[in-house]
């Protein structure tokens, strides 16, 4: 039986707590079975960013620069969607 949890209460990616409005904006529901597959989508994300030079590598950075892109937003949006 899958455990599906309120969007509010999004804990298992510890400080990233503010993707719980870029989860939501995906329709993503964060189950026991997909939330090691949504950490690894916005990693992946992340990384490949910061290596093509398009936001900071370090989290806390990247976290506002897509924050403040809405490009960026709906790029890692359009990904977590592929999740649904």
């Amino acid at each position: 039986m899958a455990l599906t949890l309120e969007l509010k209460s999004v804990n298992f990616l510890g400080c990233w707590k503010w993707f719980n409005g870029v989860l939501k904006e995906a329709e993503v529901q964060v189950t026991d079975e997909n939330k090691g597959k949504i950490d690894e989508v916005i990693h992946k994300y992340i990384g490949e960013q910061s290596s093509y030079g398009r936001c900071s590598a370090d989290w806390k950075k990247a976290r506002k620069e897509i924050k403040e892109s809405p490009e960026m937003k709906q790029e890692l949006i359009a990904q977590l969607k592929m999740l649904v």
